[in-house]
């Protein structure tokens, strides 16, 4: 049986420690300084150094096309997403984020005859746009303008702080609206932006995609960013012939990108780290090998060890009102050090052999709770690193950078976590003192020697 949890806090504050003996605790014999003794199994929770860090996420992506162009982000294009809007979180720290949606569509394989002989004036054009994200303030309408694009956008694998030309003028109508709360919006576009664009939207297949440059979506003054289904967002043209009889066609979605950038950003709560999807802002962590504790466990049988970051969704304020999912995934890319073995070699998978980068599959179902490395992959890690310690040299990773990756849902296998999450801009507090649930940490389980 195992005794109950003694933690100990090392000088400094730095190494959170915290242990479970087979035996009375009396004989473990963890002082300040000290190693571990005894030969019984024990559990310690070692905490990083954590600071703030901030790479802009990916938000664009390139579908595939009525001509079949493989997509960049191709495992995530049935789930992607763009958004529109601004939000003003209650949560310290976020500031006001907007979001500015820019989409681009297929040429079709050919058109209805009536739409090719109608007249210009007896055409409607519109787009229509899918719900599936909110964030902010559910109640009333939103204005939108939607403007052209001056030129080709290349939105494939764009990161959040591009952005692209758009004409001065909205092409939508005036006074255009959106409920935030329908599952089907549809944003009407003007006459005269039919009668300019007849020859373009009359064309087929590439010929049609090379002389259209898509769209910029803007909300101005929302207090909510919304995001649309890129996989079912259509532009629509529609005629009613004089009986009545009415033609559609819609232009498939080609590709979508959103541009996110935040004002007004504070502190966020004492006793918290922000991570906040986005804008990119996440945690780095490094572990000190060659300090106390872990400089005592080199030569230690290493039974498990997880790597544990903590949401802690209690500290969050939600006004009445206010819409705020939880993300349902995170991401933790690491570094590796000079000469550290290669990233398959201690579980993950490799991001860049030229950043020496690799991603830490993550556990699904730990979301959104926390972003939880499995032993599998954890416990090579921290072996490899021993040993490495040992040879006087760096551990296998240098850092661990934390952000989130908001998936489709949590019913996804563990290989799924090592993709880049959906266009999201949530945020989560990080624990930085031991209050439940405590803040990150790795958690070994050695038997001492």
């Amino acid at each position: 049986m195992r005794s109950s949890w003694l933690p100990a806090l090392l000088v400094g504050g730095a190494l959170l420690v915290s242990l479970t003996a087979c035996s009375d605790s009396s004989d473990v014999g963890l002082g300040v300084g000290s190693g571990l003794q005894g030969g019984n199994p024990s559990t310690l929770d070692v905490t990083p150094d954590v600071r703030d860090t901030t790479v802009a996420p990916i938000t664009g992506i390139t579908r595939d096309s009525a001509q079949g162009r493989p997509p960049a982000q191709s495992q995530n294009q049935n789930a992607w997403r763009f958004l529109v809007g601004s939000v003003d979180d209650p949560t310290p720290g976020t500031g006001v984020v907007t979001a500015n949606g820019y989409l681009d569509f297929a040429g079709r394989d050919n058109l209805p005859e009536d739409l090719q002989n109608a007249s210009p004036d007896a055409l409607t054009a519109e787009l229509r746009l899918t719900t599936d994200y909110l964030h902010g303030h559910s109640s009333g309408t939103m204005d939108v303008e939607v403007y052209d694009l001056t030129s080709e956008a290349d939105m494939d694998s764009a990161r959040a702080t591009a952005s692209f030309d758009a004409a001065p003028s909205p092409v939508s109508v005036n006074g255009a609206q959106i409920n935030p709360s329908d599952s089907l919006v549809t944003i009407r576009l003007k006459a005269s932006w039919i009668t300019g664009n007849i020859g373009t939207l009359l064309r087929t297949g590439s010929d049609f995609e090379e002389a259209f440059s898509g769209f910029k979506i803007v909300a101005p003054n929302s207090e909510a960013v919304v995001g649309f289904s890129s996989s079912t967002a259509a532009l629509r043209l529609r005629t009613v012939s004089s009986s009545n009889d009415t033609t559609t066609a819609d232009y498939p979605s080609l590709k979508t990108f959103t541009h996110i950038e935040r004002t007004g950003a504070g502190d966020p709560p004492p006793g918290y780290r922000l991570m906040q999807g986005g804008v990119g802002k996440g945690l780095a962590m490094e572990w000190a090998f060659r300090d106390s504790p872990l400089d005592t466990l080199e030569s230690a049988p290493l039974n498990q060890v997880n790597i544990f970051v903590p949401n802690d969704t209690s500290a969050l304020e939600t006004p009445s009102g206010f819409e705020r999912p939880q993300p349902q995934g995170y991401r933790i890319i690491a570094t590796r050090s000079s000469g550290a073995p290669s990233c398959p070699v201690v579980g993950s998978v490799t991001l860049s052999d030229a950043n020496e980068a690799c991603v830490l599959p993550l556990v699904p179902s730990a979301a959104p709770a926390s972003a939880l490395v499995p032993d599998d992959v954890a416990r090579p890690t921290f072996r490899q690193s021993f040993q490495r310690v040992r040879d006087d040299q760096s551990p296998v990773f240098t850092t661990f950078r934390v952000h989130i990756a908001d998936r489709e849902n949590t019913a996804v296998n563990e290989a799924a976590t090592v993709r880049p999450g959906l266009p999201t801009t949530l945020p989560v507090l990080v624990p930085v003192d031991g209050t439940e649930p405590g803040p990150p940490r790795a958690t070994l389980t050695v038997t001492p020697l």
